[in-house]
């Protein structure tokens, strides 16, 4: 770990409390990342369907610091105004992280990524009908919270054709296919997305936390088709600031280029909290396939980690 790391991890650790910071969330408390940064801070609690003024009435005097931890793809209406309780925040001087981005679904972040000038990972239709592909729910995390909603819901929140949504974790399970076996009605489904599939020989894995200037860049090697993040699996973390991710850095080659790209999707999708999940190919080809802003953690650990972003997510951004 390096001095300035060091030094930001000190600065962290003695805070006495985080009693200025408020969390604004939607079924991401026990065992999201969110909370284990923040140890203390101030838990509001979304209703769903409720105004900007609902949520002004309940952040507590002296907030400087507001999170906006809902944990849906879609989240532009939660609360609705949700630009008029932005500009209320900052008029008083809060800090707001995470006000831009609405839309984590699958079709979005390769959107970002285009945005950013890096590699999508969308696959077309037409191709090598033996080529193995990715066929996923569009929504984040197999739209399971999405399944929680009820049909009026999905509706008030916006979602597309909200009556056909997958309606089960079961139903909305990734499946890896070859191109001549997706069915005509996945292609065009607005509820499934098809991507390649993408892998390599080492099962080399990245893992990037963003917490406002703070970058955590963890590679790890899974053989699992589906590459996670399990808790206790061996990790090798790079820490690093968003400001330095794109210059030359005593990093290897591969989190070197993962930070970079990382950093240029995040400034395209407005990301100021949450996780990416970056793999890549055997010729060196990376492709981030995953944006979320209600990172899970469980029992994880890695207190230097932990403080490293916590250090990063309540640091004004214009220096104090």
């Amino acid at each position: 770990m390096s001095l300035d790391v060091r030094e930001d991890v000190c600065r962290y650790c003695d805070m006495r409390s985080f009693d200025q910071v408020a969390v604004y969330e939607h079924r991401a408390w026990k065992g999201f990342l969110l909370p284990a940064v923040l140890p203390g801070a101030r838990r509001i609690t979304a209703g769903l369907g409720e105004g900007f003024q609902d949520v002004l009435s309940r952040i507590p005097a002296g907030c400087r610091l507001f999170v906006f931890h809902i944990n849906l793809t879609l989240s532009a209406r939660v609360p609705f105004d949700r630009e008029k309780l932005v500009g209320e925040l900052r008029a008083r001087g809060v800090t707001v992280r995470n006000a831009g981005i609405t839309d984590i679904s699958k079709r979005a972040v390769q959107r970002a990524c285009a945005r950013a000038g890096v590699a999508t990972a969308t696959a077309p239709r037409q191709g090598d009908p033996g080529e193995p592909l990715l066929v996923k729910t569009n929504c984040n995390y197999h739209g399971v919270r999405e399944c929680e909603l009820t049909l009026p819901q999905r509706r008030m929140l916006g979602y597309e054709a909200p009556h056909d949504m997958p309606s089960s974790r079961a139903e909305g399970e990734y499946r890896v296919m070859r191109r001549d076996e997706v069915p005509p009605a996945i292609w065009a489904s607005p509820h499934w997305v098809v991507e390649r599939y993408i892998t390599n020989a080492a099962h080399r894995f990245h893992r990037v936390y963003l917490a406002g200037e703070a970058m955590v860049v963890s590679r790890v090697h899974d053989s699992a088709v589906f590459k996670k993040m399990p808790v206790g699996i061996t990790r090798e973390s790079y820490y690093l600031k968003t400001s330095d991710a794109g210059r030359p850095a005593a990093l290897p080659a591969d989190v070197g280029a993962v930070a970079a790209m990382s950093a240029r999707v995040s400034d395209a999708a407005r990301v100021e909290y949450g996780a990416f999940d970056v793999v890549s190919d055997d010729h060196g080809g990376l492709y981030l396939i995953d944006v979320n802003t209600t990172p899970s953690w469980g029992d994880g650990g890695h207190p230097d980690l932990l403080a490293y972003l916590g250090a990063g997510l309540v640091r004004n951004p214009d220096g104090g």
